[in-house]
């Protein structure tokens, strides 16, 4: 009667260790990531990070360089110097940033405002001296811009025409 209880208890050892490597052999077979496994290593997120990033790069360097030579591009975020002869305009389109780096210009402004000075805070009209090194915005695609009284060089982000 030993007999019969020990091979029982065989039986069953070896019974629960076959259901235990089953269930080992069903995890193991999951592709990481996915709901068959759910876990994944550091390795595989630092990959995926690193394809996303390059993702990015790749779709942001496309867009700059989809930019035309003689007019800025609105999705432009580069910054492009810009050397604007004595006697003609660079006329500005709508959320365009300029900085006057060298030379002296006017303000062109329109019916409907100036352009924004952001680094005083104030409106620019027709006639006021473009301040050297600030930060100048154009809220709208109508006309205005600085005359070059001077050669003139700029630091231009957005679209714009020299006329």
């Amino acid at each position: 009667m030993a007999f019969k209880d020990s091979k029982g208890k065989l039986l069953l050892t070896i019974a629960c260790i076959v259901a235990a490597m089953g269930c080992v052999a069903t995890a193991a077979s999951g592709d990481p990531g996915t709901s068959d496994d759910p876990l994944v290593t550091k390795s595989y997120v630092d990959k995926k990070i690193e394809d996303l990033s390059l993702y990015i790069d790749e779709k942001l360097s496309n867009g700059s360089q989809s930019a035309g030579s003689s007019t800025g591009s609105a999705a432009q975020t580069a910054i492009e110097v810009v050397e604007v002869e004595s006697g003609q305009s660079i006329i500005l389109q709508a959320g365009s940033q300029i900085i006057l780096r060298g030379g002296s210009g006017s303000i062109i402004d329109s019916k409907q405002g100036g352009i924004a000075d952001l680094t005083q805070g104030i409106d620019l009209r027709k006639g006021y001296e473009a301040p050297a090194n600030h930060l100048l915005m154009v809220p709208r695609s109508d006309g205005r811009g600085v005359f070059a009284k001077t050669d003139c060089i700029f630091m231009v982000m957005g679209k714009y025409e020299v006329k």
